[in-house]
């Protein structure tokens, strides 16, 4: 997910979740025993009234036996039935939980559950931070609805299980709206027809594994500009689906997005939806990395080096976030701040090893609040109290691993971890497993590393002792934190020019000695984050 500069500091703060309503957590024992398989969702969409309604047929594996299935949907739906393997059954709708009375199903086989509902979803007050449907309309007056659920759950607008622990192996998402609205969704549209009354219906199907946020879709009076790029070499249907009024442009962002996939794949390996699409959707909100369809509304505003932040951030979600995908929202960081950190390279690679530097120093560092740690307690919820630190603390935990380890060996070991075998299933992964790769490639216990910037909120703390003899000034360096081993770059001003040295730090002193008129610049090329603390004796 993005997030504009001058809302970083309330970007994931508990006040946005004005439904109440988040996702993740820990598991019920109830949700533990069920493995879903595939969402097939089949759903109307009433514009005039504010209403979606129909039916969503959940293809799930149950594990353990429990005596309820549960399916989280908020309690402001109406729930008509629950239909297991084609049985109707009894069930509960409380607290923002469907409890389906489980008929003996026998485990590890596939069962069907389908789940029929009708009501209004949450309007989005703020989209995407405070999530729901967005009822507007276009230019042209025709409506445009839109759907924003990462942080608040997919649960606000469709039964499902709503953990990121669960990625069904694939989905079919059918929605049907008033002619002539054009419904953009997931994977490749497999065919739309007409229905009584002037509506339309519109399937869509993805063949990959997906998030149950990430499943989604945006109607509106759009028009497709398609192309066809070239990624590694092998083609890609690209498409944008573009409002009337926001046509021109649209080809030029196809393209500009071409370029941009090439770098993620030169980085990151192969675009992992290579089957499917690279899909755009105009959106009344910021955007948001919907598989295969991201959110667009930047309406082509460039930064000031000339990029498109917002498509290149969401684009990169398709392989931090939606390819590789964290099972607890206590590793979120891996999400955002490793895409995040691509941005960094990319201006490396564009504008050189000056912009870059200037770009963590302006953007990561300026937006860091270190009160949180960056990977909270397991079991957490998208309500991160680390906020906007688990994308700028979390790429600049990158940045300085660069610094430690070598570009690339971090390089081959970001690829690596994008593809290598997971303790979960479905490419999702955690901190612990970054953690072991790191090590294991780099040769180097880096425990202390990790603890201190990932769980800790504070940072560390460089202890400074000047002491002033005749023309020397002597000075002591040393890491307050018990076990921290950073080493520190420094340059100052000798009798013979400007001298760089490296100081291999621990808990213990280390004296230098330097004119008495110089003065020490630490970290000059802006690899770490710390803080000082002084004393002088002159």
């Amino acid at each position: 997910m993005m997030k504009k500069i001058f809302l970083t500091l309330a970007l994931i703060s508990p006040q946005i979740f004005a439904i109440n309503a988040t996702s993740g957590g820990k598991l019920s024992k109830n949700q533990s025993a069920m493995d879903v398989v595939h969402y097939d969702l089949r759903l109307k969409v009433d514009p005039s009234k504010n209403i979606i309604g129909g039916s969503v047929i959940i293809s799930f594996v149950l594990l353990e036996k429990t005596d309820d299935l549960e399916i989280d949907l908020l309690k402001k739906f109406n729930v008509f039935g629950t239909i297991v393997n084609g049985m109707s059954v009894a069930f509960k709708h409380e607290k923002n939980k469907i409890l389906i009375e489980n008929p003996e199903l026998e485990l590890f086989k596939t069962h069907s559950l389908e789940i029929k509902y009708s009501g209004k979803p949450p309007s989005a007050k703020n989209p995407p931070w405070d999530g729901g449907l967005t009822w507007k309309r276009s230019k042209d007056g025709q409506p445009w609805i839109s759907v924003s659920c990462q942080k608040n759950g997919a649960y606000i607008w469709y039964p499902c299980k709503e953990h990121p622990s669960d990625k069904a192996d694939s989905a079919d998402i059918t929605i049907t709206v008033p002619q002539p609205l054009v419904v953009a969704s997931n994977g490749l549209l497999q065919s739309t027809y007409q229905t009584k009354d002037r509506w339309q219906t519109w399937h869509w199907k993805t063949k990959y594994p997906i998030s149950s946020y990430n499943i989604n879709f945006t109607a509106g009076n759009f028009i497709a500009v398609e192309k066809t790029g070239y990624i590694l070499n092998n083609p890609l249907y690209m498409v944008y689906y573009v409002l009337p009024e926001s046509q021109d442009g649209a080809d030029a962002l196809l393209k500009e997005a071409e370029g941009y996939l090439n770098f993620y794949a030169n980085h990151f390996g192969q675009y992992p939806w290579m089957d499917e699409k690279f899909g755009l959707v105009e959106t009344p909100y910021w955007g948001m990395e919907h598989q295969t369809i991201n959110a667009y509304g930047n309406k082509y505003k460039k930064t000031k080096l000339g990029y498109d932040f917002l498509m290149f951030h969401e684009m990169g979600h398709e392989w931090w976030g939606n390819y590789l995908s964290v099972a607890d929202w206590a590793d979120f960081w891996i999400h955002e701040g490793f895409d995040t950190y691509a941005e960094a390279l990319f201006i490396e690679e564009k504008y050189g090893l000056s912009a870059s530097r200037n770009f963590v120093e302006q953007r990561y560092k300026k937006n860091i609040t270190n009160e949180w740690p960056v990977v909270p307690s397991r079991n957490s919820t998208t309500e991160n109290k680390a906020g906007s630190d688990i994308y700028y603390k979390g790429a600049h935990i990158l940045h300085t691993l660069r610094y430690l380890i070598g570009k690339d060996i971090l390089e081959e070991s970001l690829k690596e971890f994008l593809y290598m075998p997971k303790e979960w299933s479905k490419n999702q992964t955690s901190t612990e497993e970054f953690m072991s790769l790191i090590q294991m490639n780099s040769g180097k216990d880096l425990n202390w590393f990790f603890k201190q910037y990932l769980f800790k909120g504070q940072l560390p703390t460089l202890n400074i002792k000047t002491k002033n003899v005749k023309d020397k000034k002597f000075i002591d360096y040393w890491w307050e934190e018990n076990g921290f081993f950073m080493p520190l770059e420094i340059s100052f001003k000798s009798f013979d020019g400007i001298r760089e040295r490296t100081l291999e730090l621990n808990n213990s002193p280390k004296r230098i000695a330097i004119p008495a008129s110089s003065e020490v610049s630490l970290d000059p090329n802006g690899w770490l984050l710390f803080q000082t603390k002084e004393t002088s004796n002159f």
